[in-house]
């Protein structure tokens, strides 16, 4: 028991030792970059506003084409930051499909950084359930850019675009579905701009 006790105090001192090397051959600014790039672990936040095309026909009977529009939305997401690269959430937001359909999506949300660097590429997927006028799942795809602060480590600008869906569960039964044939989903492509606190 002891030696396993040892061997596990020695394989958390040697990576850090490693790095002390590492570090020890920097100047000092090159330390301190290198160390304003770890301090993401912690609380992260999120708001974005997103604008964009919009495909869908609530008001009528579906057709090959479904009608477009646009719409805007806005998103607050909040949770923790595991290291550098992995984000785990959830939140809230308004989106937007026509101008008589608003939905308000809650959701979990996972990001993730590419790179360790203060501009990254980031991916981010949401998933959960919208409120609202038509209410049913929710899911969004996004992926854009990361451009950190030179001061400020933890506070980006995300730049990303968004595909989502807002699936509508109000229904009746599947003869009413097929008999009126009406479309019970939006189609979003939005280009988001975001802000991480």
């Amino acid at each position: 028991m002891k030696k396993l006790i040892i061997l596990f105090i020695l394989a958390v001192l040697l990576p850090a030792g490693a790095y002390a090397a590492d570090t020890g051959n920097m100047d000092g600014e090159k330390v301190a970059k290198l160390i304003a790039r770890n301090t993401m672990l912690g609380y992260h936040g999120f708001v974005e506003l997103g604008m964009g095309v919009t495909m869908h026909n609530f008001d009528g009977f579906a057709s090959d084409s479904k009608s477009h529009g646009f719409g805007i939305d806005v998103l607050t997401t909040h949770g923790f930051q595991f290291n550098n690269f992995f984000f785990l959430g959830g939140g809230a937001g308004i989106a937007e499909c026509t101008e008589s359909n608003v939905m308000i999506p809650i959701f979990a949300d996972m990001r993730i950084n590419i790179l360790n660097r203060r501009i990254s590429p980031v991916v981010d997927i949401k998933g959960g359930y919208a409120v609202g006028n038509h209410d049913g799942g929710y899911v969004a795809l996004s992926a854009g850019v990361r451009i950190g602060f030179k001061n400020k480590p933890n506070s980006a600008i995300n730049i990303m675009v968004e595909l989502s869906y807002i699936g509508d569960s109000d229904q009746t039964g599947l003869l009413e579905e097929h008999m009126n044939d009406k479309s019970l989903e939006c189609e979003r492509f939005t280009l988001k701009i975001g802000y991480e606190f």
